[in-house]
């Protein structure tokens, strides 16, 4: 599954699952796509396996990331559900 990583905190060749590209979120360096490492907040660039830079060859854009591989950044905004 895809990866977040910024260039700061790079690959590391021993990973279960090799990637073998990369390809840049919407907006970047301006990105909710946030490196996954623990206490980074620099935008990430988004590392593929073989699999899915294949299906990003085929016009695939909206990837899976592994749980804790990619933090998000959010708007000021707050929408309430309910009332408070």
């Amino acid at each position: 599954m895809a990866i977040a990583r910024c260039d700061n905190h790079p690959i590391e060749r021993s990973t279960k699952e090799p990637y073998e590209a990369y390809s840049l979120p919407l907006g970047y360096p301006n990105t909710a796509a946030i490196c996954g490492r623990v206490g980074c907040e620099e935008p990430a660039k988004i590392f593929l396996t073989s699999t899915e830079a294949q299906a990003h060859d085929q016009g695939c854009r909206i990837l899976d990331v592994k749980t804790q591989s990619i933090k998000v950044m959010v708007s000021d905004d707050l929408v309430r559900l309910t009332p408070q």
